[in-house]
């Protein structure tokens, strides 16, 4: 698995430099925040990670901000269901080689304070619908005033 800011994904080289790593990393899961892209489909996909069997679920950006995509390798795990909320994107998965029921979420966490707990109560409720082991991924900070 793994997570990255990307930090935009619009220009070629820079996905070209993402597929590049995402082949030399090997991965089954991967989860990229702030692609800064309104519309994701398979052709970008595949400009992203060459595996051919990925599937993907995604949290578009409002126009240039923001963005979570969340991609797998498909014989590894099926897709059960997809939640997309506000600030996540969330897949609940079964492997393929043993049946195994979890939940992984792509998180991008707001910048502003007090969007925050808006933030922890969307993945208070991911965590309660399903209730079943859960990797959250993703660029968020837990804050915390001490007045």
């Amino acid at each position: 698995m793994i997570s990255w800011n990307v930090r935009g994904l619009n220009d070629p080289q820079k996905r070209l430099v993402v597929k590049n790593l995402l082949r030399e990393w090997k991965c089954d899961v991967v989860c990229l925040q702030e692609t800064k892209i309104a519309s994701m489909n398979r052709q970008l996909v595949c400009s992203l990670w060459s595996c051919p069997y990925v599937d993907w679920a995604v949290l578009e950006a409002d126009r240039t901000a923001g963005g979570i995509l969340l991609m797998w390798d498909k014989r590894v795990l099926d897709k059960v269901e997809v939640m997309v909320g506000t600030f996540s994107v969330s897949v609940k998965c079964k492997g393929v080689g043993d049946d195994f029921i979890w939940a992984c979420s792509g998180v991008y966490g707001p910048n502003e304070n007090n969007e925050r707990g808006h933030m922890w109560d969307e993945l208070v409720g991911i965590q309660q619908y399903w209730r079943l082991p859960w990797c959250c991924l993703g660029d968020f900070v837990y804050y915390c005033s001490l007045s």
